[in-house]
């Protein structure tokens, strides 16, 4: 299993793992590129940077990998092939988005930007430029757009600087906040974001996994995915004294809500899997309905009987 070995990525992902009760020993000190799960001794593991995890699994050279669902589809646009997504983390979300300078006033949309690229070769005998890292997104996207008249610059520095710079008109960039695109005097097109990215945990379909000892696997993706379940949720408790036909449709349909011990009986006690911030309006929703006091737990895991990482593994890999 590769982890990335150094950036934000890396710091959330220890945090995400600390916070399921999965611990990360290094074989030797800090700069040892080796190293395995406690829990789970048969888990090896490689500390990469999340560009080389991104490689590596698309080579087939590790099993699973942790890294940005940005960097595997630059990579390769038709994930499924080579490399399974089991499970979206929550964290380290940022977005890949196209950014034009405050000055383009009459710009907003990509359809604006597919006048301005024709009207710039007109004007200016030479396409748009646009400064970026994600080479493939980029022309798929414009693509779908019907952009055409542009050329990639290729971007090895801080992306953001380049219009200022004069080394392009435009950018494709990820960001997380938006707050350096905004010190660069950039703002994203109102239909610009090209992939909506997180830290994904992917395996490999480039080898045989028949010859491994798959339990270790099957736990460590059970305990991701049920800190992941758990990211951002509530467990609303409360009294089911009153029969509603209509109300775990109408739970999940206006909160995204979900009975983790499926439809109650009269007389049971309720727990309710919510988003947290949806978890007011749905405690004055049901407190309208009757049913109360509601009590609010923060759950730091969520099992289901079924785990959809271990079965998408599972389908994948023919087990």
């Amino acid at each position: 299993m590769a982890l990335p070995s150094k950036g934000r990525i890396q710091e959330d992902m220890n945090r995400f793992l600390n916070s399921a009760g999965i611990s990360i020993i290094r074989d030797g000190d800090q700069r040892t590129y080796t190293g395995h799960i406690k829990e789970f001794e048969d888990i090896k593991i490689r500390f990469l940077s999340a560009n080389e995890i991104a490689m590596e699994l698309l080579a087939g050279n590790v099993q699973l990998g942790i890294t940005g669902l940005d960097l595997i589809s630059e990579l390769d646009n038709k994930i499924s092939k080579e490399v399974i997504i089991l499970s979206k983390l929550g964290f380290s979300k940022a977005d890949v988005v196209v950014a034009i300078p405050n000055s383009w006033i009459d710009v907003s949309s990509t359809q604006d930007l597919a006048e301005v690229t024709r009207d710039f070769l007109h004007i200016h005998e030479r396409r748009l430029r646009v400064a970026t890292k994600f080479e493939r997104l980029t022309r798929n996207f414009f693509n779908e757009k019907g952009i055409n008249n542009y050329r990639i610059v290729e971007s090895t520095g801080a992306t953001e600087g380049s219009p200022s710079a004069g080394t392009s008109e435009l950018i494709v960039d990820i960001t997380s906040s938006g707050k350096t695109l905004e010190a660069n005097n950039l703002r994203v097109l109102n239909d610009g974001v090209i992939l909506k990215s997180e830290a994904c945990i992917f395996a490999s379909k480039s080898l045989n996994w028949d010859k491994f000892n798959l339990n270790p696997v099957e736990k460590l993706l059970r305990t991701i995915s049920a800190r992941s379940e758990a990211i951002n949720k509530v467990e609303m408790l409360f009294e089911y004294l009153s029969y509603d036909d209509s109300l775990e449709l109408d739970l999940f349909r206006k909160f995204n809500g979900i009975f983790s011990g499926g439809t109650p009986n009269l007389g049971d006690a309720v727990s309710l899997i919510t988003p947290e911030k949806k978890s007011s309006s749905c405690s004055q929703y049901l407190t309208s309905k009757g049913y109360g006091p509601i009590r609010i737990n923060r759950p730091n895991l969520i099992y289901f009987n079924i785990d959809s990482a271990w079965q998408k593994l599972k389908t994948e890999i023919d087990l």
